[in-house]
């Protein structure tokens, strides 16, 4: 006697919602913001938020955000914390959204780290500071500009 197989429409579906739920799952984790290179050319800087008085400024942090290079997006953060209090740093969309969390370094009073957004879509996005309900945030904005250029020639 053969035996055939019979694919059930229920149970094609849940298989396709499953791999394509994988898929986007493990896409999302592909997005590796930090990376560990020699700092490039520090030649423009992004648009800073105002700085405010706040608790974390009285006590003497600060955020600073270079650009390396004049057209890419790689980023080199300095953070001073002369206190070497618990800092985590955020990066943050403009609808709130955490991208990246990191724990910083509290062997010195300054950490230095480089971030690529490049994979990053137009829009606002937020470095901020934490120590417990404290931060201090520092914005960038990405903004594609395209530019034409027409050419004509009369034969």
């Amino acid at each position: 006697m053969k035996k055939t197989f019979v694919a059930a429409p229920k149970r094609f579906f849940t298989a396709v919602l499953l791999v394509i739920g994988i898929s986007i799952q493990t896409f999302a984790q592909d997005r590796a913001f930090a990376y560990a290179t020699e700092p490039g050319n520090r030649e423009t800087r992004t648009e800073k938020a105002p700085e405010e008085a706040s608790y974390m400024a009285k006590r003497g942090c600060k955020i600073d955000i270079l650009q390396e290079g004049s057209r890419g997006l790689r980023f080199l953060v300095q953070i001073d914390n002369p206190l070497q209090d618990k800092l985590t740093l955020y990066i943050k969309d403009g609808n709130n959204n955490t991208l990246h969390k990191e724990p910083l370094d509290l062997t010195s009073p300054r950490f230095v780290g480089r971030y690529n957004l490049e994979k990053l879509e137009d829009g606002d996005y937020t470095f901020e500071i934490r120590n417990g309900k404290n931060k201090l945030e520092k914005s960038v904005v990405i903004k594609t500009q395209y530019m034409v250029n027409r050419a004509v020639s009369v034969e």
